[in-house]
């Protein structure tokens, strides 16, 4: 028989099974999961093949029940809460915070930009425009003369 083992989840002892002689994991539910989970993890780095086939999977049970994150989102406001600010979160560093001559990096330069509507905590989503820009006048801080008093 083989010796007694502390288990990698829970930490308690347990014997090990003889057709097991490596067991890790005592028999508990959680524990089961867990070994799962992380022979899972394991097996989507390491084998195309299998990454392929949950990727399949997952799409296909999304597309069996499209409305399950919205019905969700309804029932857990602690998830809801926390995607929100999570989401404004992205969006403050998305969006431009302060003016680029004050970080030392240069000014704007002539070229094709894309300009979006952005509101105080929106993200544009449509009704870009793809528009050019030309410098008449760089005004920086070493070309200014300023009167002294």
């Amino acid at each position: 028989m083989s010796e007694a083992r502390k288990c990698a989840v829970c930490g308690q002892i347990f014997e090990p099974r003889a057709q097991t002689p490596n067991q890790r994991f005592c028999s508990k539910r959680d524990c089961q999961r867990e070994r799962k989970a992380q022979w899972q993890k394991q097996k989507v780095k390491s084998d195309p093949d299998y990454r392929e086939n949950q990727r399949r999977a997952q799409a296909h049970w999304s597309e069996s029940h499209p409305d399950y994150w919205r019905s969700y989102r309804d029932t857990h406001e602690a998830y809801k809460e926390r995607n929100r600010e999570l989401q404004r979160i992205r969006n403050i560093q998305r969006i431009a915070k302060m003016d680029v001559s004050v970080l030392g990096e240069p000014r704007l330069c002539s070229g094709f930009y894309v300009l979006a509507h952005a509101v105080s905590d929106d993200v544009a989503k449509i009704g870009a425009w793809f528009v050019q820009l030309t410098v008449i006048s760089d005004l920086s801080s070493s070309s200014l003369k300023i009167a002294k008093r």
